[in-house]
């Protein structure tokens, strides 16, 4: 049901993720944790014009205005790829369920800045759950 809902969000564009939100004094890095019960939500967005630095933009809006505020949102990443043709949202989330009412409000119209990130690109996610985490020794 869970993909449905998402695949359905992509498809009519009202909805992808991961910082989902600026979170610039906390630390995505403390929450990465194999034993911690989050869901890590990872979207590959691809901008339809080619515009990422716009797309870039929209997301950080989308998820200071909105994610931030949303109960079972952790945290969100903003990556930019140096080959300037994708856009990665690392965001977590406290369970699946919080997602999913989210992905409700998204679909009801209830977040609009974040479903204008989803007309500016097209999204692939996927949810996760930490495995392992490697880190230097240096």
């Amino acid at each position: 049901m869970f993909y449905k809902i998402i695949s359905t969000t992509a498809l009519i564009a009202s909805l992808s993720v991961g910082s989902i939100a600026i979170a610039r004094d906390a630390q995505t890095t403390s929450a990465i944790d194999p034993s911690a019960p989050i869901l890590t939500m990872i979207n590959v967005l691809t901008p339809k014009n080619g515009d990422q630095d716009a797309l870039v933009a929209q997301l950080e809006l989308a998820l200071q205005s909105t994610l931030i505020n949303e109960p079972g949102f952790i945290s969100g990443n903003v990556h930019k790829s140096l080959d300037s043709k994708h856009v990665v949202n690392y965001a977590q989330w406290e369970d699946q369920k919080s997602l999913e009412a989210f992905v409700a409000k998204l679909q009801s119209g209830n977040a609009p800045d974040m479903a204008q990130v989803f007309t500016m690109a097209t999204p692939d996610f996927h949810p996760y759950k930490i495995m392992s985490v490697h880190q230097s020794k240096n």
